[in-house]
């Protein structure tokens, strides 16, 4: 069906027809629906961001030296430096915000 209406798009496109500037005009609509059906919705999975994005938050947010830690279910922790002093950052997996900075 949708080959058809392709095909017939394009043999109508190219017919020839004289008209005359501002005396004619014409368009062509086309649509299609991919799925659809009775399916349940799907929630979309949570994005997260990666060890090496977490790392790009801490850098921009002052710290150097960055070594990775551990990982919970929510925190990427490193260690890093800033100003002089030691620290541990958590930073979100789920935001890349930094969340926690406590002197090391």
């Amino acid at each position: 069906m949708v080959r058809l209406a392709a095909f017939s798009g394009l043999v109508l496109s190219l017919l020839a027809s004289g008209a005359d500037a501002g005396q004619a005009s014409g368009g062509f609509t086309a649509g299609i629906v991919i799925g659809g059906g009775a399916t349940a919705a799907r929630a979309a999975p949570a994005m997260t961001y990666t060890w090496g994005a977490a790392a790009i938050s801490a850098r921009q947010a002052g710290f150097d030296n960055l070594q990775r830690i551990e990982r919970s279910d929510a925190l990427y922790w490193f260690t890093g430096e800033r100003g002089g002093g030691n620290y541990r950052i958590a930073v979100s997996i789920y935001s890349g915000e930094v969340m926690k900075v406590i002197p090391a």
